[in-house]
């Protein structure tokens, strides 16, 4: 056998950059079989097997498990080769989308949890906040009927807010409306989630279940203790708001600060109360 064009598994291997190892299994699973074998057993490959080769890490990068490479060089197929690169292509795009979305959800994530940790509860600020749009669902009061109630409450805000294609809904919160909250009740009419400004839109407004935040300027006060307990730092606020000769101008805001986060059990929440107010 004339070998001198060829190159032993060694020598293929340092072109390709990769093991000899690598070239047996890659032989074995048929996705790459030398160009001879010489009665000693030995294989040889020739330099444009190179392509070969790099065809197959191509389409490993892709994704392409091996099995899938198999099937396609066997039965090879420019035209199937596109339609593979472009399905690629989508789920590339499908999980950048992904990717993006995760990356603002743990920006949230860091800052919310910062803020609590860092805070000064049950003291009253005010500070500016930007315009919201929120996903609600009503807290259906004649429903509460067991202790199984809240649960099952938040579990149909999230399913919803998973069918909407809301992937933070672990930053829920409570509303408690303005009239409500002039009658110095702290009733919750309302669970929320924010709607990421990624995909928000325009039809979203015809939706019931859509409720917006204005920005503008909010009395605020972090709490941390039993979440029913968090009426008393609402009244804490209340008196503030009129020390500060500010009045209520929209509902009240309830954020959970992802207690289980910041060090929180049942008996330990830590969520912000925001409240609009305009001078009097």
């Amino acid at each position: 056998m004339n070998t001198e064009q060829l190159l032993t598994t060694g020598q293929f291997a340092s072109l390709c950059g990769t093991t000899k190892e690598t070239l047996f299994h890659y032989d074995r699973i048929g996705i790459l079989k030398p160009d001879r074998v010489g009665n000693n057993g030995y294989r040889y490959y020739t330099a444009v097997q190179f392509y070969d080769f790099d065809l197959i890490q191509t389409m490993k990068y892709t994704g392409s498990s091996l099995e899938d490479i198999r099937k396609c060089i066997r039965n090879f197929d420019t035209g199937y080769f596109l339609e593979m690169f472009r399905e690629k292509q989508r789920r590339i795009k499908e999980e950048q989308k992904k990717l993006e979305e995760l990356s603002g959800f743990m920006q949230e994530l860091v800052q919310i949890t910062e803020e609590a940790l860092d805070a000064r509860y049950g003291v009253p600020r005010t500070e500016r906040d930007g315009e919201e749009h929120l996903l609600v669902t009503d807290f259906g009061y004649r429903e509460w009927d067991s202790s199984n109630a809240p649960a099952r409450l938040l579990g149909e805000h999230i399913r919803k807010c998973e069918a909407c294609g809301i992937r933070n809904h672990a930053f829920v919160g409570s509303i408690i409306l303005r009239e409500t909250l002039e009658k110095k009740e702290m009733k919750e009419s309302f669970l929320f989630t924010k709607i990421p400004e990624n995909i928000w839109a325009d039809e979203w407004c015809k939706r019931e279940d859509v409720r917006r935040k204005p920005a503008g300027t909010f009395a605020s006060v972090m709490h941390k203790g039993p979440y029913n307990s968090f009426g008393k730092s609402i009244e804490k606020l209340m008196k503030f708001i009129e020390r500060e000769s500010l009045k209520i101008a929209g509902d009240c805001y309830v954020y959970d600060m992802i207690s289980y986060i910041a060090g929180a059990g049942e008996e330990d929440y830590v969520v912000k109360i925001k409240v609009p107010v305009k001078t009097v």
